[in-house]
């Protein structure tokens, strides 16, 4: 294998020494790739002053470089979170992607490791989407996840208990019923149990938002707090976040998982909402003035799997013009009265 060698000024030096040599996301899977390619016993000279050239290129491809150290030594002496973490990272994902998952694993050492966890685990997630995608999972007891798009989970289908953790964006969950399981939809913000339901869970900036279909759902924060679960029934809402459950305004139970059939359903919506929502399936943004737009609302069904088409839709229904000088992030203006 021979791996391409970078461009040698890819990221430009900062003036500050210490957020120079800091390594980016991309550099750390950079420097990965090159780790276990040397480390294969496929690499020739060729390939080895390729490496120096790219290492010698910016700071923080040797800090990247030197952070790696022994994995048997980080799982024998790091803290049960770090072992733990490590182990997921090493022993889960490997059979994917080979040598590259035990070199980004060998970057754990003094905290540097635990403040890129959320970073790394997205990047191993056992399923993740792209912009624009969805991803139908079926789960070896029978139930069903809908991965919406920009997400990523884990799942442990261990004997007698279900466990899907949300990292990034929405799923849509059908469990299957008569199944003598917990299963349970966790984030960082709490989790969802239940007992043969569906129900919709979105992780987002700083909260999670739960909404049910069919059956019951219980919702609890975390740190677990039976005091403060609360159950919620098909329609009815609730977000977590900050150690509370708060309950939300009611929907249409059939319109809480439109997005896993490709619609966007609106009534009375803030059109700036709407087009947030048409962003989370666009690799490039609808650009907007939000304030500019604050008071139109709009109804309507909108394709999720085009937005271009449902863009041109509120086009001809509202009063906005569409920039398109930029044909891949086009501009939404308000029309002057």
């Amino acid at each position: 294998m021979r791996i391409a060698m970078p461009q040698l000024m890819e990221h430009p030096i900062p003036t500050d020494s210490a957020v120079a040599a800091e390594p980016s996301p991309d550099v750390i899977e950079r420097a990965a790739e090159w780790m276990s390619h040397l480390e294969s016993g496929d690499a020739d000279d060729m390939d080895i002053a390729a490496f120096e050239q790219w290492k010698a290129a910016h700071p923080s491809h040797a800090v990247a470089i030197e952070r790696m150290g022994g994995l048997e030594d980080r799982l024998r002496n790091g803290s049960p979170a770090s072992q733990e973490a490590l182990r997921r990272l090493y022993l889960g994902p490997r059979k994917r992607m080979g040598g590259a998952v035990l070199i980004v694993a060998l970057l754990a050492g003094a905290g540097w490791f635990a403040s890129r966890l959320p970073e790394v685990q997205l990047y191993f997630a056992d399923e993740r989407t792209i912009a624009g995608e969805m991803r139908d999972i079926s789960l070896p007891d029978g139930s069903r996840i809908v991965l919406a798009s920009e997400s990523a989970a884990d799942f442990d289908m261990t004997k007698g208990r279900g466990v899907v953790r949300l990292l990034r964006g929405e799923l849509l969950a059908e469990v299957a019923k008569g199944q003598a399981r917990v299963f349970l939809v966790e984030t960082e913000d709490g989790m969802a149990e239940v007992l043969g339901t569906a129900f919709t869970v979105r992780k987002e900036n700083h909260s999670t938002a739960v909404a049910v279909i069919n059956s019951q759902v219980r919702a609890c924060p975390a740190p677990p707090d039976p005091a403060k679960c609360i159950t919620l029934s098909p329609g009815e809402r609730a977000r977590i976040a900050d150690g509370a459950v708060t309950r939300l305004s009611n929907v249409d139970p059939g319109n809480v998982a439109a997005w896993a059939e490709g619609w966007l359903p609106a009534e009375e919506t803030p059109l700036a909402h709407v087009l947030d929502e048409l962003n989370r399936w666009r690799k490039d943004p609808i650009r907007f003035d939000r304030q500019d737009l604050a008071d139109i609302r709009v109804s309507g069904i909108f394709p999720l799997r085009d937005t271009d088409s449902a863009l041109a839709n509120l086009a001809r229904s509202q009063p906005i013009t569409i920039d398109r000088r930029d044909p891949v992030s086009p501009l939404v203006r308000r029309n002057p009265n």
